[in-house]
C-alpha cells in the first residue's frame, strides 16, 4: 500500500533571510551567545587570561578576544583555554612570564594587534 506523497516547496532564500533577522531582532542573545559564553579570568594591562567552552567556534573566540582587548593600547594578546582548570589564576605582565604547562594547554590567542586569531595546536 503506497502512501500519498506531501510535496512541500522549499522557502526561497530570501524567505529564510527574512525569517533570520527577524528571529535576531527579537532574540539578539541568540547571535551574540557565543561571546557571552566566553568569561575572562584575569588581565594585566597587556594579557587577558579567557575561558570559553570547547564548544566556542574559532569566530566567536575571535570576537571574544577583540572584546577583551578593546580598551587596550600598547598590545594586547588574550589567551584562551577551554578548561578553567588548566588557565593561570593570574595573567602575568608580558606572555614571556606565563609557564610553558599553561601555555601549552591553551586552545587559542588573540593578537590583538594584527588582529588575528591563532589556535594552539599539540607538537607530537
Amino acid at each position: 500500500m503506497n502512501k500519498p506523497r506531501v510535496h512541500m516547496p522549499l522557502l526561497p532564500a530570501r524567505l529564510l533571510a527574512l525569517a533570520a533577522v527577524a528571529l535576531m531582532a527579537h532574540h539578539p542573545a541568540a547571535l551574540a551567545a557565543p561571546e557571552a559564553a566566553c568569561t575572562v579570568k584575569s588581565r594585566s594591562e597587556r594579557v587577558v587570561v579567557m575561558v570559553c567552552p570547547a564548544s566556542t567556534t574559532p569566530a566567536a573566540m575571535k570576537a571574544a578576544g577583540q572584546a577583551a582587548c578593546k580598551d587596550k593600547t600598547g598590545g594586547c594578546n588574550a589567551w584562551i583555554w577551554d578548561d578553567a582548570s588548566k588557565a593561570p589564576m593570574k595573567a602575568p605582565a608580558v606572555d614571556t612570564d606565563m609557564p610553558k604547562t599553561t601555555t601549552g594547554a591553551a586552545r587559542a590567542v588573540w593578537l590583538n594587534d594584527s588582529q588575528s586569531l591563532m589556535e594552539v595546536r599539540k607538537a607530537r
